[in-house]
């Protein structure tokens, strides 16, 4: 038979199990304090410490999502560092960014840094078929100099749909891209986009 102290040690063991779990899938308890305490660190006076905010949320990811309006305010920076900095960590954070979608259209459409432009595709591309209201940036995106921008712009559009018929002619037009992904991704997208279509007629 089982001792007391034996029974008492497992049933412990047991209760600190449950109670790591429990902890894990609230995120750790610290996890929020963290979010609201960079989220205070991007309005300081010195640009070192928000950029340094920036990058421990991109780091955070998903659980950064309070913050997407804060980071939304430094796409437009004059800063290109910023940009970036805030553009990558909207990315890691993935779909929680998508009511910043208005702003990271118009980055991808009009930054001269081709990193900023990747990353803003890249941000469309995580938010799939709510996408929508990014379809004339991403048929823009399909000229891009960068084949990164050309690929992740193809992929999404591929993902909306018939939503993004729109866009056949600037895909067809470059369905011969010198980048086998592009390619790849060009042809993935027209066929995606031409079955929705037909179905619907």
């Amino acid at each position: 038979m089982e001792s007391f102290v034996t029974c008492f040690r497992r049933c412990c063991v047991q209760w600190s199990l449950i109670a790591c779990v429990a902890l894990v899938g609230c995120g750790g308890g610290s996890g929020d304090a963290d979010v609201q305490e960079l989220r205070g660190q991007l309005n300081h006076e010195r640009a070192s410490i928000r950029r340094a905010a920036i990058k421990k949320l991109e780091k955070i990811g998903p659980r950064a999502a309070p913050a997407v309006d804060d980071l939304a305010v430094f796409l437009n920076d004059e800063d290109p560092q910023m940009r970036y900095r805030a553009i990558k960590a909207l990315s890691n954070i993935g779909r929680h960014s998508k009511r910043a979608i208005d702003d990271v259209s118009l980055l991808l459409t009009s930054d001269d840094d081709q990193k900023v432009r990747y990353y803003a595709a890249k941000t469309l591309d995580q938010f799939a078929k709510e996408a929508g209201p990014a379809v004339e940036a991403l048929t823009a995106g399909l000229a891009d100099d960068y084949e990164k921008v050309r690929y992740y712009c193809a992929k999404t559009l591929g993902k909306l749909g018939a939503e993004a018929h729109v866009a056949l002619d600037e895909l067809e037009a470059i369905s011969n891209d010198p980048d086998k992904d592009v390619q790849q991704a060009v042809k993935d997208a027209i066929r995606r986009i031409k079955k929705k279509r037909d179905k619907i007629k």
